[in-house]
């Protein structure tokens, strides 16, 4: 695999953590719209409206955000379109699967405990940490 023998080159993205920090901010905007139609469109907080939003939340935003991850990761790696979409053929699948154990119960607090203002910044606060 061409991306798996990448090297990484110098300047101000040389860091992983500044390519995430672009790449998270790069989320932020399409999470914060997301979040908002989907409040207005079940705005109830009970059992089946947040059982709803979780599963929407999976097969919408979760595969829109991996590919956001993948895409901006890789550009900003100096990747082509090529490489990119090969690593994500290797790792989509592992990385959704993992997205279903995770993401279910911390957008169980996110919809049941948290003003719909506190959204974003709290799934950016959780995807650091998993990350």
């Amino acid at each position: 695999m061409e991306w798996a023998s990448f090297t990484y080159g110098t300047g101000p993205f040389h860091s992983i953590s500044g390519r995430m920090f672009l790449v998270g901010l790069a989320t932020g905007p399409p999470q914060h719209i997301f979040y908002k139609v989907l409040d207005g469109c079940i705005p109830r907080r009970d059992f089946r409206s947040i059982s709803m939003k979780i599963l929407i939340d999976q097969l919408v935003a979760s595969p829109m955000c991996l590919l956001i991850f993948f895409f901006g990761m890789g550009y900003l790696e100096l990747r082509n379109y090529q490489c990119i979409v090969d690593e994500m053929k290797e790792k989509f699948i592992t990385i959704y699967t993992v997205d279903w154990l995770v993401w279910p119960p911390t957008q169980f607090i996110n919809f049941y405990f948290l003003s719909p203002k506190f959204r974003v910044a709290y799934i950016n606060f959780i995807t650091m940490v998993y990350n």
